[in-house]
């Protein structure tokens, strides 16, 4: 196996401990900032194997270059969120919208680039967990809605799916399927 494919396989279970960890603790804002990173990382590492697998090996969208901007940025979008609601209110307006920016441009161009990659793929198991990890992602954002918005009821079975669906994602990197016996001739 390559480094890029390892990668990709550790950065999932890492994910889905993570994933598991910040179910059972209770809900504090710092906590889901490992997981957003963790699965920042996850899909970088699957854009890269997408990468490799591509028939031309095309760069989708400058990755390889983008790459090593974004994650200073995610870096700098952590410590911001992290710091103390008192430090960050004694900071320019211009510094949350600053960071309000490169947030949203990190999480958008990261999933584009995760969608047009997969797309370039003949990769089946690597598109199913792109796609995969794309519902996981939408379903982390309506839940997030939900709980700040309506209910926390609906939190554990919205948990409860996405650790079926993060089960789902490790198990479509090793394809499993029926096996046939060879015809004796």
């Amino acid at each position: 196996m390559n480094r890029v494919y390892r990668n990709q396989a550790y950065f999932t279970g890492a994910f889905g401990i993570i994933a598991l960890v910040t179910t059972i603790l209770p809900a504090e804002g710092w906590i889901y900032f490992p997981l957003l990173f963790i699965f920042f990382v996850m899909v970088d590492c699957t854009i890269l194997a997408a990468l490799e697998t591509d028939f031309f090996h095309r760069n989708t969208l400058r990755w390889k270059q983008i790459r090593l901007i974004v994650y200073p940025l995610l870096v700098v979008d952590v410590i911001y969120t992290i710091m103390p609601s008192g430090v960050q209110n004694s900071l320019p307006e211009v510094v949350f919208l600053a960071v309000a920016i490169s947030f949203i441009f990190n999480f958008l161009y990261t999933a584009v680039t995760a969608v047009v990659s997969a797309l370039r793929t003949p990769d089946k198991p690597l598109r199913r967990f792109i796609m995969l990890a794309s519902l996981y992602l939408l379903g982390l954002l309506v839940n997030t809605l939900l709980f700040v918005f309506v209910t926390e009821l609906i939190t554990p079975i919205l948990l409860v799916l996405f650790a079926y669906i993060i089960y789902r994602m490790a198990m479509s990197l090793s394809p499993v399927g029926k096996v046939e016996k060879e015809i004796e001739r």
